[in-house]
C-alpha cells in the first residue's frame, strides 16, 4: 500500500498524483479521464479505457500434466477476463488435445473455436457480457431450476423416465450460465464501468451475487444427483410419499429464498429457516422409513441419495436467505 500526500489547489479543489505504473499499466494519458467509485470510506479509481482486444493469452499444453489440467486451465483463463485464448501443443496430441477443447467450449458461454491449425487452436469469446445484466442471468437461473425442481415431482409422480433425462439436460445450462456470471463478476470488481453496465453498484453486491451463484450451481448439481438416483429405483415398487412431500417443500423454500434476494425481504428470508426446520423432521422421517421397509442395500443408498439431496438443496435455500438478510442491511 503507498501513501500519497493531498494538495489543495485553487480555494476548494483538492489534488493527489497517480502511481505512475498504474498509469502505464492502463495506458493513460494526458487529458484522459479516470472513473472514480465512492465506496465505505475509500475511493475507487479506475482507468476509462477497458482495451477488450489486448486481453489475450496463451496456452501451452505441452507442459501440463495431463489433457483435463488444460480444460481446468481454459475455464480459469474464461473467467479472469481473457477473450482470445490460443492453445500449443504438439502435432502428435493435437486429437487428444482438440477433444478436449471441443468439450470445454459446450459449457463456457461465447467461447467459440475461431481458428485451428495443426499445432494450436485459437478460441474467442464472441459473447458481449454486458449485454446480459447480472441480476437477468441470476433470475434466468432461478427459473430453470424452479422448472426442474417442479418438474422432479412429476417425473416421480407419473413414473416419467424421458421427463427425468430431459432434466438432467437443463443442468449443463445451469453450468454455462454459472460461469458466465462469475466471469461477471470478476470483470466488475476490476472494472467500475463494467459493473455499472452489469446493474452492479457496490462491492458487497459482487460478493453477495458470487455466493448466490454457487448455491444455485450446486442445487442444480443436486437435481441431477437425485432424478440419476430415481431413475436406477424407477422399476422397483417404492412408496415415494414422504420424498414427494419433501419436494413440495424444498420448491417452496427455494422460491421464498430467491424471491427475497431479488426483492431485498428480511421477513421472507427469515421465514426460510423455520421451513428447513420442517424439511428436517420429513427428512428424519424418511431415513426412519428406509430401516422400516428392509429394502435391499443398494435401492437404500439410491433412496438414501435422493432424500440427502432434496436436504441440501433447503440447506442452500438457506444460504441464500442468508444472503438476502445480509444485503438488505444498510451500511452505515
Amino acid at each position: 500500500m503507498e501513501t500519497r500526500k493531498v494538495y489543495k489547489s485553487g480555494g476548494s479543489t483538492f489534488v493527489m498524483s497517480l502511481p505512475k505504473k498504474w498509469v502505464t499499466r492502463n495506458k493513460i494519458t494526458e487529458g484522459d479521464s479516470v472513473f472514480i467509485r465512492e465506496l465505505e470510506g475509500s475511493l475507487n479509481i479506475s482507468a476509462s479505457k477497458i482495451d477488450k482486444k489486448t486481453a489475450k493469452s496463451e496456452i501451452k499444453a505441452n507442459d501440463l500434466e495431463s489433457s483435463e489440467d488444460l480444460t481446468l486451465l481454459i475455464i480459469s483463463h474464461y473467467l479472469v477476463g481473457y477473450n482470445d485464448i490460443t492453445i500449443k501443443f504438439d502435432e502428435g496430441k493435437r486429437l487428444e488435445y482438440k477433444k478436449h477443447i471441443r468439450d470445454v467450449t459446450r459449457f463456457l458461454m461465447g467461447l467459440e473455436i475461431a481458428e485451428e491449425y495443426e499445432d494450436r487452436v485459437i478460441l474467442d469469446v464472441v459473447l458481449d457480457q454486458e449485454k446480459i445484466p447480472t441480476l437477468q442471468a441470476l433470475k434466468r437461473m432461478k427459473l430453470i431450476i424452479k422448472s426442474m425442481l417442479k418438474d422432479t415431482k412429476e417425473a416421480i409422480k407419473e413414473k416419467n423416465l424421458l421427463l427425468a433425462e430431459d432434466i438432467i439436460t437443463r443442468e449443463s445450462e445451469i453450468d454455462r450460465l454459472y460461469f458466465l456470471i462469475v466471469r461477471q463478476l470478476k470483470s466488475a470488481v476490476r472494472y467500475q464501468e463494467t459493473a455499472e453496465r452489469l446493474g452492479i453498484h457496490e462491492q458487497r453486491e459482487a460478493l453477495g451475487f458470487r455466493l448466490v451463484v454457487k448455491s444455485f450451481e450446486r442445487t442444480a448439481d443436486h437435481i441431477e444427483n437425485l432424478i440419476k438416483n430415481y431413475i436406477t429405483i424407477a422399476s422397483e415398487d417404492l412408496e415415494l410419499t414422504t420424498p414427494l412431500e419433501m419436494l413440495d417443500n424444498t420448491l417452496k423454500i427455494f422460491e421464498d429464498s430467491t424471491n427475497s434476494i431479488f426483492r431485498g425481504d428480511q421477513k421472507l428470508a427469515s421465514a426460510t429457516f423455520k421451513e428447513l426446520k420442517e424439511i428436517k423432521e420429513q427428512y428424519h422421517e424418511a431415513s426412519d422409513l428406509i430401516f422400516a421397509k428392509e429394502l435391499s442395500r443398494p435401492t437404500a443408498i439410491k433412496y438414501k441419495g435422493m432424500i440427502d439431496s432434496l436436504l441440501r438443496i433447503a440447506e442452500y435455500s438457506t444460504d441464500i436467505a442468508e444472503i438476502a438478510i445480509n444485503m438488505s442491511v444498510v451500511v452505515p
